[in-house]
């Protein structure tokens, strides 16, 4: 269905896909013809299952946590215990869509890791899109950050207006979707916040007729934006532009960053242990 909406309005998106999703794609052949005439990004070798990206980066050596990134990113891994089976990971979705630059990522849940990130780099990541680094698009260490994003679903609310509205004062605005929020009444990870389970549980899926109202206002609001450029208000694009400024660190962002992405842990009691000091390793100038 968003699909069919961008296509309506003449839009394109950057669509971020997990390893995981890229070797289900393979049996959809019509959806992974659709998804050819948008950007298309990587979203890590799984999502939520234990390791997670903070949990397997968490490592005193530095170049370590390098090394086991490279490792999990390129390979299978296991949906319920999270370990390495055989070859996927982005090697899966460069197969998947072999005319098309892997070229953007974004972290699971926003948590993102210095050392992780450093060996997508090496895979070919030039462009982020995980961080509140910074309200304008900058490059560090050869690679292009983007704002944070504004929303994960769209009720289409007053105050989602609100919001966007406000945001318009800034240059760079990215705005992202959660389809699974537009017909799954809760998050469909959430069996993984305590521990990996067992087995696979399918989320509770929304009335029809609820998902049906939110993919009609979601329509709605890809219309206002494509009638937002037409007057010139706002420029619409999916293309990745490298950035032309160069960040310069305060002393205070890799504490800040690495605050922000312990609001995306959800396993109870792990705390970190050395990611605070790759933050400050990553920000060193």
């Amino acid at each position: 269905m968003i699909l069919e909406n961008l296509r309506q309005n003449d839009l394109m998106g950057l669509f971020f896909i997990t390893g995981h999703m890229a070797e289900k794609l393979q049996d959809y052949p019509f959806t992974v013809k659709m998804l050819s005439e948008h950007q298309i990004g990587y979203h890590s070798s799984s999502h939520s299952v234990h390791p997670t990206i903070f949990e397997f980066t968490d490592l005193k050596d530095y170049d370590k946590a390098i090394e086991v990134s490279l490792e999990r990113e390129t390979s299978h891994i296991n949906p319920l215990t999270g370990e390495i089976e055989g070859r996927g990971g982005i090697n899966a979705l460069r197969t998947l869509f072999p005319k098309t630059k892997i070229v953007a990522f974004r972290a699971p849940g926003h948590c993102w890791s210095p050392p992780h990130l450093e060996a997508l780099h090496s895979l070919g990541i030039t462009f982020d899109f995980s961080t509140n680094i910074s309200r304008n698009v900058v490059c560090f260490k050869g690679i292009t950050f983007y704002p944070y994003p504004i929303y994960s679903d769209w009720p289409g609310t007053f105050t989602e207006y609100r919001l966007l509205i406000n945001s318009l004062r800034q240059r760079n605005i990215v705005l992202t979707i959660h389809p699974s929020l537009m017909v799954n009444k809760t998050e469909w990870d959430a069996i993984y916040f305590e521990s990996n389970p067992k087995r696979l549980i399918e989320p509770v899926a929304r009335p029809e007729d609820e998902t049906a109202r939110l993919f009609s206002k979601f329509n709605l609001l890809l219309k206002q934006l494509k009638s937002l450029q037409r007057t010139g208000i706002l420029n619409i694009t999916p293309s990745l532009t490298y950035a032309q400024k160069t960040l310069i660190p305060e002393k205070s962002l890799a504490l800040k960053c690495y605050m922000h992405c312990l609001r995306w842990v959800k396993r109870p009691g792990y705390k970190p242990k050395f990611l605070l000091q790759h933050f400050q390793k990553f920000f060193e100038t």
